[in-house]
Protein backbone atom coordinates (compact mmCIF):
# COMPACT_ATOMS: atom_id res chain seq x y z
CA UNK A 1 0.00 0.00 0.00
CA UNK A 2 2.76 2.58 0.66
CA UNK A 3 3.73 2.16 -3.02
CA UNK A 4 0.64 2.98 -4.37
CA UNK A 5 0.48 5.77 -2.26
CA UNK A 6 3.94 7.34 -3.31
CA UNK A 7 2.84 6.47 -6.69
CA UNK A 8 -0.36 8.61 -6.26
CA UNK A 9 1.48 11.51 -4.67
CA UNK A 10 4.30 11.52 -7.76
CA UNK A 11 1.51 11.71 -10.00
CA UNK A 12 -0.45 14.17 -8.35
CA UNK A 13 3.16 16.58 -7.77
CA UNK A 14 3.72 15.83 -11.44
CA UNK A 15 0.33 16.73 -12.97
CA UNK A 16 1.04 20.25 -10.45
CA UNK A 17 4.24 20.72 -11.57
CA UNK A 18 3.03 20.56 -15.88
CA UNK A 19 0.50 22.53 -15.17
CA UNK A 20 3.06 25.23 -14.08
CA UNK A 21 5.47 24.85 -16.38
CA UNK A 22 2.55 25.27 -18.86
CA UNK A 23 2.67 28.90 -17.98
CA UNK A 24 5.89 29.32 -19.29
CA UNK A 25 6.44 26.86 -22.02
CA UNK A 26 3.46 25.38 -24.77
CA UNK A 27 3.78 22.15 -23.15
CA UNK A 28 -0.39 21.37 -23.77
CA UNK A 29 0.39 21.05 -27.46
CA UNK A 30 1.80 17.41 -26.54
CA UNK A 31 -1.90 16.31 -25.35
CA UNK A 32 -3.56 13.49 -27.72
CA UNK A 33 -4.66 14.28 -30.95
CA UNK A 34 -6.73 11.54 -32.34
CA UNK A 35 -4.91 10.01 -35.50
CA UNK A 36 -1.81 12.22 -35.91
CA UNK A 37 1.25 10.90 -35.40
CA UNK A 38 2.35 13.36 -32.62
CA UNK A 39 -1.03 12.51 -31.11
CA UNK A 40 0.22 9.34 -30.37
CA UNK A 41 2.26 10.70 -27.74
CA UNK A 42 -0.47 12.09 -25.92
CA UNK A 43 -1.52 8.59 -24.81
CA UNK A 44 0.93 9.31 -22.26
CA UNK A 45 1.52 12.49 -21.56
CA UNK A 46 -1.95 14.03 -22.05
CA UNK A 47 -3.15 12.55 -18.48
CA UNK A 48 -0.38 14.93 -16.95
CA UNK A 49 -1.63 18.24 -18.85
CA UNK A 50 -4.47 20.73 -17.82
CA UNK A 51 -5.90 23.74 -19.53
CA UNK A 52 -7.14 25.90 -15.91
CA UNK A 53 -6.88 25.74 -12.46
CA UNK A 54 -10.19 24.25 -11.96
CA UNK A 55 -9.52 21.52 -14.50
CA UNK A 56 -6.32 20.43 -12.55
CA UNK A 57 -8.00 21.16 -9.33
CA UNK A 58 -11.36 18.82 -9.97
CA UNK A 59 -9.06 15.70 -11.69
CA UNK A 60 -6.61 16.22 -8.31
CA UNK A 61 -9.74 16.01 -5.97
CA UNK A 62 -11.40 12.88 -8.44
CA UNK A 63 -8.37 10.98 -9.27
CA UNK A 64 -6.88 10.97 -5.52
CA UNK A 65 -10.79 9.94 -4.44
CA UNK A 66 -10.52 7.16 -7.23
CA UNK A 67 -6.69 5.99 -6.75
CA UNK A 68 -6.85 5.86 -3.36
CA UNK A 69 -9.98 3.40 -3.40
CA UNK A 70 -8.34 1.53 -6.32
CA UNK A 71 -4.75 1.52 -4.49
CA UNK A 72 -6.81 -0.34 -1.13
CA UNK A 73 -8.42 -2.68 -3.57
CA UNK A 74 -5.19 -3.96 -6.12
CA UNK A 75 -2.11 -2.99 -3.67
CA UNK A 76 0.90 -3.25 -5.33
CA UNK A 77 -1.20 -4.79 -8.58
CA UNK A 78 -2.37 -1.36 -9.05
CA UNK A 79 0.61 0.82 -11.23
CA UNK A 80 0.38 -2.47 -13.73
CA UNK A 81 -3.19 -2.01 -14.33
CA UNK A 82 -3.50 1.92 -14.29
CA UNK A 83 -0.94 1.63 -16.97
CA UNK A 84 -3.01 -0.80 -19.28
CA UNK A 85 -5.48 1.43 -19.02
CA UNK A 86 -4.09 4.69 -19.70
CA UNK A 87 -2.63 2.75 -22.67
CA UNK A 88 -6.08 0.72 -24.17
CA UNK A 89 -7.65 4.57 -23.26
CA UNK A 90 -5.35 6.56 -24.80
CA UNK A 91 -5.41 4.31 -28.08
CA UNK A 92 -9.13 4.25 -28.13
CA UNK A 93 -9.02 7.66 -28.38
CA UNK A 94 -6.48 8.03 -30.57
CA UNK A 95 -8.02 5.94 -33.03
CA UNK A 96 -12.02 7.04 -32.58
CA UNK A 97 -11.86 10.48 -30.26
CA UNK A 98 -12.74 13.67 -32.08
CA UNK A 99 -10.16 15.54 -33.88
CA UNK A 100 -9.19 17.80 -30.49
CA UNK A 101 -6.23 18.02 -28.39
CA UNK A 102 -7.67 15.98 -25.43
CA UNK A 103 -5.83 16.90 -22.31
CA UNK A 104 -6.35 15.65 -18.73
CA UNK A 105 -6.56 13.28 -16.24
CA UNK A 106 -10.29 12.37 -16.62
CA UNK A 107 -9.75 9.85 -18.92
CA UNK A 108 -7.89 7.71 -16.52
CA UNK A 109 -10.30 8.38 -13.82
CA UNK A 110 -12.94 7.11 -15.85
CA UNK A 111 -10.85 4.19 -16.66
CA UNK A 112 -10.38 3.63 -12.69
CA UNK A 113 -14.24 4.59 -11.80
CA UNK A 114 -15.19 1.97 -14.87
CA UNK A 115 -12.92 -1.11 -13.26
CA UNK A 116 -14.31 -0.47 -9.98
CA UNK A 117 -17.92 -0.22 -10.64
CA UNK A 118 -17.73 -3.69 -12.93
CA UNK A 119 -14.81 -5.54 -10.85
CA UNK A 120 -18.16 -6.53 -8.45
CA UNK A 121 -19.94 -8.11 -11.39
CA UNK A 122 -16.62 -9.66 -12.54
CA UNK A 123 -14.97 -10.97 -9.42
CA UNK A 124 -18.30 -12.23 -7.74
CA UNK A 125 -15.90 -11.28 -4.45
CA UNK A 126 -17.35 -9.49 -1.62
CA UNK A 127 -15.23 -6.42 -1.68
CA UNK A 128 -15.03 -6.01 -4.71
CA UNK A 129 -19.24 -5.91 -4.76
CA UNK A 130 -19.45 -3.63 -1.97
CA UNK A 131 -17.25 -1.20 -4.16
CA UNK A 132 -19.66 -1.50 -7.15
CA UNK A 133 -22.79 -0.85 -5.45
CA UNK A 134 -20.70 2.55 -3.32
CA UNK A 135 -19.83 3.33 -6.59
CA UNK A 136 -23.10 3.23 -8.41
CA UNK A 137 -24.68 4.69 -5.80
CA UNK A 138 -22.61 7.75 -4.85
CA UNK A 139 -21.16 8.45 -8.68
CA UNK A 140 -23.60 6.61 -10.65
CA UNK A 141 -24.54 10.21 -12.13
CA UNK A 142 -20.93 10.44 -13.56
CA UNK A 143 -21.80 7.78 -16.65
CA UNK A 144 -23.20 11.07 -18.25
CA UNK A 145 -19.60 11.96 -18.34
CA UNK A 146 -19.44 9.57 -21.64
CA UNK A 147 -22.39 11.23 -22.91
CA UNK A 148 -21.90 14.40 -25.83
CA UNK A 149 -22.74 17.28 -23.75
CA UNK A 150 -20.70 20.27 -22.80
CA UNK A 151 -18.07 22.07 -25.38
CA UNK A 152 -14.43 21.51 -24.49
CA UNK A 153 -14.92 18.44 -22.29
CA UNK A 154 -13.83 15.56 -23.80
CA UNK A 155 -16.36 13.32 -22.98
CA UNK A 156 -15.08 10.68 -26.18
CA UNK A 157 -11.75 10.10 -23.55
CA UNK A 158 -14.01 9.55 -20.93
CA UNK A 159 -16.13 6.70 -23.06
CA UNK A 160 -12.74 5.14 -24.11
CA UNK A 161 -11.14 5.54 -20.54
CA UNK A 162 -14.46 3.91 -19.00
CA UNK A 163 -14.19 1.10 -21.98
CA UNK A 164 -10.99 0.68 -20.96
CA UNK A 165 -11.25 0.16 -17.17
CA UNK A 166 -13.89 -2.34 -18.01
CA UNK A 167 -11.94 -4.07 -19.99
CA UNK A 168 -9.11 -4.47 -17.71
CA UNK A 169 -11.52 -5.28 -14.93
CA UNK A 170 -13.14 -7.88 -17.17
CA UNK A 171 -9.55 -9.53 -18.14
CA UNK A 172 -7.88 -9.64 -14.41
CA UNK A 173 -11.14 -10.81 -12.40
CA UNK A 174 -11.87 -13.31 -15.74
CA UNK A 175 -8.32 -14.87 -15.22
CA UNK A 176 -8.60 -14.84 -11.43
CA UNK A 177 -12.24 -16.92 -11.44
CA UNK A 178 -10.85 -19.18 -13.81
CA UNK A 179 -8.02 -20.08 -12.40
CA UNK A 180 -8.58 -23.40 -10.30
CA UNK A 181 -8.34 -23.20 -6.66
Amino acid sequence: MNQSIKVILSFLILIWVAYFLSWLIPINQFGLVPRTPQGLIGIFTAPFLHGSLSHIIGNSISFTLFAVAFALLEGNKMFGKVMLMVVIGGLLTWIGGRYANHIGASGLIFSLWGYMLLSGWFSRKIKYILVSLILMFFYGGMIFGVLPGKVGVSWDGHLFGFIAGVFVSWLYHRKARDRPT
